[in-house]
């Protein structure tokens, strides 16, 4: 996909990536769809960052309730509101990011929030170590619905001067980062050419599996984080899971596997993403197991396999029940009894 750059003055790139300047722009992207309780919080954490030469391009995806309202509210020289001319979160971060104009973007989530020190941390790392190719990263913590503040402890942060090792670990480690965790540079944004609008679950991941395919090198920042709150509406696309939503995600999940492999095709990497795919498919089994056998059928037309993920505390049941009874049977307990 080629952005047609029709919003805001188009930008030239620097060459001289380490050219002195005062504070570079960085634009934060969010696209906004129903998310009233959170946007103003959103924005507002925008606004708060230690970082302060920030653009916020608030995109609203014809929202129902007071979402817009609401944005409008911080319309300012720094906040701009727009109405998304297509329809999806997707749509809604490409038309973004066409309006935007940041030397450095940051895409953001509606319901989402960050550290206040994050944004400065990232562009210092980025201009003293960086270059026009360079993706930065911060951890994430996990705001539950109860009020508890989780960290992601399954993946450490450091830097990864061959990228797609970074893919690699992400994958191995089941993590996920949401989109504000990083910083990007225009030019990789460009690289990677839009948010793929056909992709109806799961776009951050593949997103950013396509950033490591065409950065340079990805650097990590400590000691600031962003914050996902991990609430299940029942409003938006994530949770809507239909079938055709679904084969949606493993045809997703199968992209994901075969970029990595493209790069790195061993049976360390075969394994990590095998064994993806299965923890994948485990940790959403109700919404997976009525299209298995499209499952099956993906997998084994595009060579590979996908490794089921098993308890091994509950072996007896595996071989008594087998694993797909005994999979909907231990995840029907835990929601039950949130054990």
């Amino acid at each position: 996909m080629h952005f047609v750059i029709h919003c805001l003055k188009e930008q030239p790139y620097l060459n001289n990536f380490m050219q002195p300047e005062s504070r570079p722009l960085v634009s934060v992207l969010i696209p906004l769809y129903n998310a009233e309780e959170y946007i103003g919080g959103a924005i507002e954490s925008c606004l708060n960052q230690s970082y302060k030469n920030i653009e916020v391009v608030v995109v609203d995806d014809h929202s129902t309730d007071r979402s817009l309202s609401i944005a409008k509210q911080y319309e300012s020289d720094r906040v701009h509101v727009l109405s998304n001319p297509k329809k999806g979160a997707q749509t809604a971060r490409n038309y973004a990011y066409e309006c935007s104009k940041g030397r450095f973007v940051k895409f953001h989530d509606a319901d989402d929030y960050s550290t206040p020190g994050l944004i400065e941390k990232q562009v210092d790392r980025m201009l003293q170590d960086g270059d026009d190719d360079t993706m930065v990263y911060s951890l994430l913590h996990q705001l539950e619905e109860n009020g508890e503040m989780t960290i992601q402890t399954r993946m450490k942060g450091k830097d990864y001067f061959n990228p797609i090792d970074f893919a690699v670990d992400m994958l191995r480690a089941h993590a996920f980062y949401c989109p504000h965790c990083y910083l990007l540079t225009r030019k990789t944004v460009d690289a990677i050419g839009g948010w793929d609008e056909h992709v109806r679950i799961l776009q951050d991941r593949v997103y950013f599996v396509k950033a490591a395919e065409v950065a340079s090198k990805v650097l990590f920042v400590d000691g600031e984080y962003a914050v996902w709150r991990v609430f299940d509406d029942g409003v938006h696309i994530h949770s809507q899971k239909t079938p055709d939503k679904m084969k949606n995600a493993i045809e997703t999940i199968r992209d994901m596997a075969q970029t990595v492999l493209r790069y790195k095709d061993n049976a360390d990497t075969r394994e990590v993403c095998e064994t993806f795919i299965g923890r994948c498919i485990y940790f959403d089994f109700p919404s997976f197991r009525p299209i298995l056998p499209y499952v099956n059928e993906l997998c084994t037309k595009n060579g590979l396999k996908w490794v089921k993920f098993r308890n091994e505390r509950f072996n007896f049941l595996y071989s008594l029940l087998g694993w797909e009874r005994t999979t909907a049977l231990l995840l029907g307990i835990k929601k039950t009894f949130g054990k």
